[in-house]
C-alpha cells in the first residue's frame, strides 16, 4: 500500500477551493474517486456517484456535475480555513465559506467540512464529502438583502429543477429540517457530565451504554464509562445541526493538556440520544 502524509492528503483537499476559486469544473472533479459521495450539507440527499444508471447504460459522475452546475458554476466562493486537522485519510477543516451570489448579496456560511480519502489504484482521491453547515441561516442571509433576493433566489431554484429535478430540489431542501437547538442542548450535558466525572449521567445520554467513543478519531475508542474516568473540560464554539449531525469546534482540556479541534455528534432524531461521537484534534 501506498504510504501517504498528512502533506499528501492536504494537498488533495487543497485542490478543491484551488479549482472553485477558478471555476475549473474538471480540476474539481477530477478529485473525486470513481465511487464517490457528496453530502453538502449534511442532511440534504446526497449526491451519488459511480452506481449503475439503468436510463443511461453506464456508470458515471453526472451527480457530481449536476451539484457542480448548480451550486458551484453561479458563484464566487472562497474558502477561509481557520483549522485543519489530519487523521489517517479523513481530513477535517473548520471554515467559513463566502459565497458571492451577486453584486448586493454575499453571505458567510460557518462549516465544517469532512474528507475522507480512498486510494484508486495509486492516486489519493476523496471518497466522501461531508459538509455541516445550517441552511436557514445562510437564506436568510440571502433573505436579509431585500429585493435582489427574489433575483437570485429564482435563479437558484431555476437551477436546481433544470439540474437535479423536483426530486433533486425537495432532497436539498430535507436540510431545513434538523436536530436543532435540542440537539444542541446535548452538547452542554456532555460536557457537564464528563467535567464532572458523572457516568450514570452520561450513559443516560447514549442510545445505548455500549457505544464507544472516539478521542480522538483514530485512536482505540473508550466506553462512555471509561470517557467519564477520564473527565476533563470539553468546551464548545460554533456548533452546528445538520440533519440528525450536531458538530461543534472544540477545545478539551484535559491532565494538563489542550486538544483544539471539532466534535461530531451524531443523534437519533426522535429520541435524541447520541448514537456516534468522533472527535478531531491534530497532534500535540
Amino acid at each position: 500500500m501506498k504510504n501517504i502524509s498528512e502533506a499528501d492528503c492536504l494537498a488533495l483537499v487543497e485542490l478543491s477551493p484551488t479549482a472553485v476559486a477558478v471555476h475549473d469544473k474538471s480540476a474539481w472533479m477530477d478529485i473525486f474517486a470513481s465511487c464517490s459521495l457528496v453530502e453538502d450539507p449534511v442532511g440534504s440527499s446526497p449526491h451519488i456517484c459511480g452506481i449503475y444508471d439503468r436510463r443511461q447504460g453506464y456508470r458515471s459522475k453526472d451527480k457530481l456535475s449536476h451539484f457542480y452546475d448548480t451550486f458551484i458554476a453561479p458563484n464566487q466562493v472562497r474558502f477561509h480555513i481557520d483549522r485543519d486537522i489530519v487523521s489517517g485519510l479523513h481530513v477535517m477543516r473548520d471554515l467559513t465559506i463566502e459565497i458571492i451570489m451577486s453584486p448586493q448579496i454575499t453571505v458567510h456560511v460557518p462549516v465544517h467540512l469532512l474528507y475522507e480519502l480512498t486510494l484508486e489504484g495509486d492516486e489519493l482521491k476523496v471518497f466522501r464529502l461531508a459538509a455541516h453547515w445550517e441552511l436557514w441561516p445562510m437564506l436568510r442571509q440571502q433573505m436579509a438583502a431585500g429585493w435582489p433576493f427574489a433575483k437570485v433566489g429564482s435563479a437558484s431554484a431555476y437551477r436546481m429543477l433544470r439540474h437535479l429535478g423536483v426530486g433533486g430540489m425537495a432532497g436539498f431542501l430535507r436540510a431545513l429540517s434538523s436536530v436543532g437547538a435540542a440537539g444542541k442542548q446535548q452538547l452542554a450535558l456532555f460536557a457537564r457530565y464528563l467535567k464532572d466525572g458523572d457516568a450514570t449521567g452520561l450513559a443516560m445520554l447514549f442510545i445505548n451504554p455500549g457505544v464507544k467513543i472516539a478521542l480522538p478519531h483514530g485512536a482505540s475508542p473508550v466506553s462512555i464509562y471509561e470517557c467519564a474516568a477520564q473527565g476533563g473540560d470539553m468546551q464548545f464554539d460554533k456548533v452546528l445541526a445538520a440533519g440528525n449531525i450536531v458538530s461543534a469546534t472544540m477545545v478539551y482540556d484535559r491532565a494538563g493538556v489542550s486538544h483544539a479541534g471539532v466534535a461530531l455528534f451524531e443523534l437519533d432524531k426522535r429520541s435524541l440520544k447520541i448514537v456516534k461521537l468522533t472527535c478531531y484534534w491534530g497532534r500535540q
